[in-house]
């Protein structure tokens, strides 16, 4: 057994680069996360095998549990792509691993085509409950409990994203932009676009919900298919509707759907919801009001210009902040509500960056900083959320397929993946203590996944431990 000189900073283990290398070779991250999946989801590929199977069963030949895990392994190889992960997965210790991890028997592993035919036919909704269960899990398990705001919250940011993007139309449901290059030709882009619920959990994001926005374009009353034609007399009629209006628009009624869902699926959480801008408004107050949800959203100027006035002229005869550089009015009337507008302006190198949001949570000198750390939070599902799937480990702006359900199951397979790998990554005390970059941490899995065999897999109980 090698020893190694471990040296503490401040809690944190420090190895040098030769005791990194030897400490590596120990260390079976394969069965880390397997070992996760079975201890903290134990019903996990059970749930993939109970998937609805609409496939003639006398030509079957991969059950459901063998189709999604090939696919989750393959995300949690960071592999980009569904050729790429055939090709890197076809070899005999990767069929074998994969069979030992689904308890069963293979030959070979479906290829990329066979899993997207599977997924065309897969009930959106069936995924979703697998991902529900997850988080269930987490929350009964108390991992997120140290984590609650001001010990009772559960703090849920939203907000949306496109992904694929393409200037062919892949499928009916595509949304269209009319845009220009940089030679001035204009051309139109279709997209994929998303509004997604994410649980801040200290470091880590986990997506609780998720709402597709779909062709929005032919959801304008007056209007059942809105071609481009029709669109530019839509402009015309609207003059006053700027562009942002037409997102805000679009994401707010999307946002509704998404608030039924996750007051359906969790409905005794004490949720905090947290959103850009777009989400300061009477209607979303009103979701908020309706679900006994609490909300800390970013505030600017173009956001309720009549309350942002009022906060600007009450505030600088009547502070009620007495720290430096922090500033809150509680108890402004907007509608039929009363809010609570904080700010705070951060000064650093000669430099000025104000955060300001409004609130329902009680605002004193004495939670001031907190709160408007809370509110800061907004920005994980922009950093650790999609950042993270669209230039880190997973690929969410790659069109894994043009057919519109498979687009869903691979977007929510790469949300139950995101969650094992934080899990992994923020929680093991082993790839903690050796300090692997995302990039080294997928590279292990997938050589320990296709160039070893691993004889008893996921027998090791990992305990993961998150910092406060």
């Amino acid at each position: 057994m090698i020893k190694y000189k471990i040296f503490y900073r401040k809690g944190v283990v420090f190895l040098n680069r030769a005791e990194k290398r030897e400490k590596s070779k120990e260390i079976n991250v394969l069965n880390e996360v397997v070992s996760i999946m079975n201890k903290y989801f134990p019903e996990l590929i059970s749930k993939f095998n109970g998937l609805t199977d609409v496939r003639h069963q006398s030509y079957v030949i991969y059950q459901m549990k063998v189709i999604f895990m090939v696919r989750l392994l393959g995300l949690m190889c960071a592999i980009k792509s569904m050729n790429e992960m055939t090709s890197e997965f076809n070899k005999e210790e990767a069929i074998e691993n994969i069979a030992k991890i689904c308890g069963l028997e293979l030959d070979e592993i479906p290829h990329c085509d066979t899993i997207n035919d599977v997924f065309k036919n897969v009930k959106v909704e069936e995924i979703e409950e697998i991902r529900k269960y997850m988080i269930t899990k987490l929350i009964r398990g108390k991992i997120i409990k140290k984590f609650l705001v001001r010990d009772k919250y559960y703090h849920i940011v939203v907000d949306g994203t496109g992904l694929a993007t393409s200037r062919k139309k892949y499928n009916s449901n595509c949304l269209v932009k009319n845009k220009t290059d940089k030679n001035g030709n204009k051309y139109q882009e279709y997209s994929t676009y998303v509004l997604e619920a994410k649980l801040v959990v200290g470091d880590m994001v986990f997506s609780i919900g998720s709402e597709f926005v779909e062709n929005i374009n032919k959801k304008i009353k007056g209007y059942k298919k809105t071609n481009i034609k029709q669109l530019k007399l839509i402009k015309k009629e609207n003059k006053n509707l700027s562009r942002p209006q037409y997102k805000q628009d679009c994401e707010i009624k999307a946002f509704r759907r998404l608030a039924q869902k996750i007051k359906k699926e969790f409905p005794r959480l004490k949720i905090l919801i947290s959103g850009d801008a777009l989400y300061a408004s009477k209607t979303v107050l009103d979701i908020c009001k309706e679900y006994g949800w609490k909300y800390i959203i970013r505030f600017k100027e173009g956001a309720i210009p009549t309350l942002f006035s009022e906060f600007t002229k009450i505030v600088e005869n009547d502070n009620e902040s007495i720290i430096e550089n922090y500033e809150f009015v509680t108890k402004i009337d907007y509608r039929e509500y009363k809010t609570n507008i904080i700010k705070h302006t951060e000064i650093k190198k000669n430099n000025k960056t104000e955060f300001m949001y409004m609130t329902d949570l009680p605002i004193t000198n004495k939670n001031i900083e907190s709160s408007i750390f809370i509110g800061r939070k907004r920005w994980k599902i922009e950093n650790e959320g999609f950042n993270i799937q669209k230039n880190g480990t997973f690929d969410i702006g790659h069109l894994y397929s043009k057919n519109e359900t498979a687009i869903k199951v691979h977007y929510l397979m790469i949300q139950i993946a995101h969650i094992l790998r934080q899990l992994l990554e923020k929680g093991s005390k082993s790839v903690k203590e050796l300090k692997l970059k995302i990039k080294e941490i997928s590279q292990k899995i997938k050589e320990l996944l296709t160039s070893t065999h691993l004889n008893q897999v996921g027998t090791y109980r990992s305990q993961l431990r998150f910092d406060g």
